[in-house]
């Protein structure tokens, strides 16, 4: 290459290229130094007049350019490019130096840049006297949401769950292990499912008495992947054709939003045997359709859950609409155990356990309030004021279980009969 070149500070007096070109010469040279900034980045940096240095041959062609933007006393390199028919001859030393000055006149101290190994003009950084760190890794993802998916979840009473909330799900350790390994696991390292030839579950159906958490664990799972969470209700969608348009439409929308978990409880509500219910037969018919053709993309959870399996129409049961049924039923008595050390630490866990079958969660912090009201009492007559193992005890004999003995029987079946693990 023999034609001339020389180097500019966008800027200058001298004719520079406008922005339309940068950004050319980023898509013509393929890579651009600056990894983990996108071309919107860069656009906007010169848009607002960031430091700049370009490269233009002698003709006025655009050959090389360097963006940064300044932040204190660092300057973050954006893009580093140079047009494939002009490498080798020194613009990129040359551009770096001249972006080194402009930099220093801007209050700016040090320069960084994320070079990906093997970067035309890699040289330049090591020449320009740029020190490379070893043991730095570059971590990137993408946001949860682009502000369009985040209208369409706030639309419908959705959010991104805070952090915590799966380990936060006690006394459910056997149906919470098997939800992390079936069901978060696969969707969190999708690769290594891909490599195995594992599909991850995109439609799981939770079944079990009321108040054994499975709504909890819908929102849970939301919260351990960082994915948004909507809840649909069955009550505000309507019965009939109406209901089941409604539902079309709700999940036509929500299937436009990646790293969702759509939540419907109640599922026997619209999903009912069409044969004990034919009013039920529109919705049962579109859930059919929906549910395949909501799996079909990735990056997406269907949770539906139930207190009556027996009751849903048997086609929705079948392979193909469900990867999981999963059965959540009242804490066992180690899971209990738990419970009650956590909840309940003045009493015995394995005494209180023994004593507590059918009671979930919710029973246990219901037992530590009445425990305590009983020791205030207490208190208030002058005596300590501390909780005991009696308290705990006399609290337990006065609160009802949520899972009553014929429920958890029946439950027992349904788990032998309707489990797809």
């Amino acid at each position: 290459m023999t034609e001339s070149w020389r180097v500019l500070t966008l800027g200058d007096r001298d004719p520079v290229a406008p922005v339309e070109e940068v950004v050319r010469l980023i898509d013509l040279a393929g890579t651009a130094t600056g990894a983990a900034y996108s071309r919107s980045d860069v656009v906007e940096a010169l848009h607002e007049h960031q430091p700049a240095v370009v490269a233009l041959s002698s003709a006025g062609e655009l050959v090389g350019a360097v963006i940064a933007r300044v932040a204190g006393p660092d300057a973050h390199v954006l893009a580093f490019v140079l047009h494939p028919g002009w490498r080798h001859l020194g613009i990129g030393s040359a551009l770096l130096r001249q972006l080194d000055q402009e930099v220093i006149h801007r209050g700016s101290s040090r320069l960084l840049a994320v070079v990906p190994s093997g970067q035309a003009g890699e040289d330049a950084f090591v020449n320009q006297g740029f020190t490379r760190l070893e043991g730095l890794h570059l971590f990137a993802r993408d946001a949860s949401m682009v502000p369009e998916e985040l209208a369409i979840v706030e639309r419908f009473g959705g959010s991104v769950p805070r952090d915590g909330l799966w380990e936060s799900m006690m006394g459910f350790s056997k149906a919470k292990e098997l939800l992390d390994r079936r069901v978060v696991a696969p969707l969190a390292h999708t690769e290594l499912a891909d490599r195995l030839g594992l599909r991850p579950p995109a439609a799981v159906l939770l079944f079990g008495p009321p108040g054994t958490g499975k709504t909890s664990f819908a929102r849970a799972i939301a919260s351990r992947l960082s994915w948004a969470f909507v809840e649909l209700h069955p009550s505000l969608l309507g019965q009939g054709v109406e209901g089941a348009r409604a539902l079309r439409d709700a999940l036509a929308e929500l299937g436009r939003v990646d790293r969702l978990v759509t939540f419907i409880d109640e599922a026997d509500e619209i999903a009912s045997d069409r044969s004990e219910r034919p009013d039920s037969q529109p919705l049962v018919n579109e859930l059919l359709k929906a549910v395949p053709q909501f799996k079909s993309r990735p990056d997406r959870l269907m949770v539906m859950a139930t207190n009556s399996i027996a009751a849903i129409d048997p086609a929705l049961l079948r392979p193909g609409r469900f990867d999981l049924i999963v059965p959540v039923g009242a804490p066992d008595e180690d899971e209990r155990a738990e419970l009650a050390a956590e909840f309940l630490p003045a009493g015995d866990p394995a005494v209180v356990a023994a004593r507590t079958p059918g009671f979930t969660p919710a029973d246990f912090a219901l037992v530590a309030q009445r425990a305590a009201q009983l020791a205030f009492d207490r208190a208030l007559d002058g005596q300590a004021a501390a909780v005991i193992a009696d308290d705990i005890l006399a609290a337990v004999d006065a609160t009802r279980p949520s899972v009553s003995a014929e429920s958890a029987e029946r439950f027992a079946g349904e788990a032998a009969t309707f489990a797809r693990l």
